[in-house]
């Protein structure tokens, strides 16, 4: 069985470093008008938000439009050091937009707000260094500009109340730990219906239909420009089902796909270049791909990313068209619909990449790849290593009757109607795992998490719980299990939240891992490993 590797790790971290994720829409998002209002101060218009500036700021910024957002610089500081060759200096702050919550792993942020019509979270990415051109006064003008970012934060307005707006403070000290009540056992519930992503009113759940239109025209053609060999590498390693179930699961989608549906086919030209097919689940949508083709020199660098689009009005027929490392869209002419169950099918498929290799101006002569397979995993990703026992810590519990482990340098502590506590960094507070044995057992946890845990949560974070989603089979150390994944905000922080329960077949025991977003580790490891070693005595 396949494991998710670090090259997709590096991967995702290389694009979020380029501010490739951050963008998960068309530039339309960013586009603007500016004007000067009453009392001076300038305003940018947005499709969906305003920024108001200081009053004191009119003439000294300037607003630069990108595909992942619309930067704002000092001007003076900014055209001084574009003499110099260089484009970033003077830089202040970017408005931008993520369809999920990796805005958190950015260094400086300030989070506006989220949309339910776009599904996007709007935020401020700032600075982390000082770019004020090396004059005097320059320097004390950026100062003075800086000192105002809370104005612009505190002043956004979205224009519709399918937005809400907040302003996070940090804070060191997030919540304790609370108790978990024990377990009761639940009436009786019909079967447990298919997991379905709920989103409240926050941030995450996307459409499938969005999820695949982010993922085949934007995602993809955006990871493979930007690094065209760890994209390929990643593909032949690991698969694009894992690529699609990465996004999927970090934006709380729950899609009708599985790894049988997708298939790589590789070929390469007699010029050394090679061309991936990517073969899509069918199209139900206009711009739904039926496949993706990657081709890639690796001698001389050149990459072309295409597409095999349907289009209701075109019966029989699809769009051939394209993405250009601009982010472009380009339409070549159509092509014939193929039948995946005609015998002539892989012939029919080869034909067409032998088409493509023409638009890519490659050769035509095209061969099955020597030595690469179709990167295909039919099996469910494995859970993430764990330490062996050697290294871990025995975490005796006798009062509920039983025994974890954990890694030696972490503290825990055991409370009445609580478990044992596991803090992985301040004892006490977030982030934490906490393991509880009640004294009954449930019958369908599945049904408990559904209609008594989840309707806690909701009732005690109210408004502040922006994301939820209910998992018959989840895998954590090494087990399925029935599990809740929520996302509320606390004292300015996005804190994730994971409940699991497992059975010892007289008892339940429930699993709990809090975390500030963005920074899992080491605490989901302790989760695994809470999970893994657990022993009733």
């Amino acid at each position: 069985m396949k494991k998710l590797t670090a090259l997709l790790i590096v991967l995702t971290i290389a694009l979020m470093a380029l501010g490739l994720s951050a963008s998960a829409e068309p530039m339309s998002y960013f586009d603007y008008t500016d004007d000067i209002l009453e009392d001076g101060s300038p305003i940018y218009y947005f499709p969906e938000l305003s920024l108001q500036l200081p009053a004191d700021w009119a003439g000294k910024v300037m607003a630069i439009q990108r595909e992942n957002g619309t930067s704002f610089y000092q001007r003076s500081s900014h055209e001084k050091y574009q003499e110099e060759g260089i484009s970033g200096g003077g830089f202040l702050f970017r408005l931008s937009a993520s369809v999920n919550g990796s805005f958190s792993l950015l260094p400086a942020f300030q989070y506006l707000g989220y949309s339910e019509a776009s599904s996007l979270n709007y935020f401020l990415e700032l600075p982390t260094d000082y770019s004020a051109y090396n004059d005097d006064a320059m320097r004390a003008e950026y100062d003075a500009l800086y000192a105002g970012l809370d104005f612009v934060a505190t002043h956004a307005q979205f224009y519709a109340q399918q937005a809400e707006a907040t302003d996070l403070v940090p804070d060191e000290e997030p919540e304790e730990a609370e108790a978990p009540a024990p377990a009761p056992q639940p009436e009786e519930a019909e079967a447990p219906a298919q997991a379905a992503q709920q989103p409240a009113a926050g941030n995450g759940g996307i459409s499938v239909e969005k999820a695949r239109y982010h993922f085949e025209h934007s995602a993809l053609p955006r990871y493979f420009y930007g690094d065209p060999d760890i994209m390929l590498e990643v593909l032949e390693e690991s698969g694009i089902y894992r690529l699609w179930r990465s996004l999927i699961d970090e934006n709380g989608v729950v899609a009708p796909y599985g790894p049988a549906d997708y298939q790589q086919n590789w070929y390469a030209s007699d010029d050394g270049t090679t061309i991936l097919q990517i073969i899509m689940p069918k199209p139900e949508a206009d711009t739904q791909c039926y496949r993706v083709y990657l081709v890639y020199h690796p001698m001389t660098g050149e990459s072309s990313y295409f597409t095999i689009e349907y289009n209701g009005f075109l019966g029989d027929n699809s769009f051939v068209c394209g993405w250009t490392r601009a982010h472009e869209h380009v339409n070549y002419s159509g092509a014939e619909i193929l039948d995946p169950t005609a015998d002539d099918y892989q012939d029919a498929l080869l034909a067409e990449a032998v088409r493509i290799a023409k638009l890519a101006n490659v050769s035509p002569v095209l061969s099955v790849a020597e030595g690469v397979t179709d990167g295909t995993d039919t099996s469910e990703p494995e859970p993430q290593a764990v330490p062996a026992p050697s290294d871990l810590a025995e975490i005796p519990c006798p009062e509920q009757g039983f025994t974890t482990m954990a890694r030696p340098e972490f503290s825990w502590d055991y409370k009445e109607g609580t478990g044992i506590s596991i803090y992985t960094k301040t004892p006490g507070k977030i982030p934490y795992v906490i393991v509880f044995q009640g004294d009954d057992l449930i019958m369908e946890p599945f049904d408990f998490i559904k209609e008594q845990y989840t309707p806690h949560i909701q009732k005690k974070y109210g408004d502040d719980l922006v994301y939820y989603k209910e998992y018959e089979h989840y895998s954590l150390g090494g087990k399925d299990l029935p599990a809740g994944v929520y996302t509320y905000r606390l004292q300015g922080k996005m804190v994730d939240l994971i409940r699991v329960y497992d059975s010892t077949g007289d008892r339940t025991v429930c699993f709990t891992a809090k975390y500030i977003q963005g920074e899992a580790e080491p605490t989901l490891s302790a989760l695994h490993d809470a999970i893994r070693y657990f022993k009733a005595n």
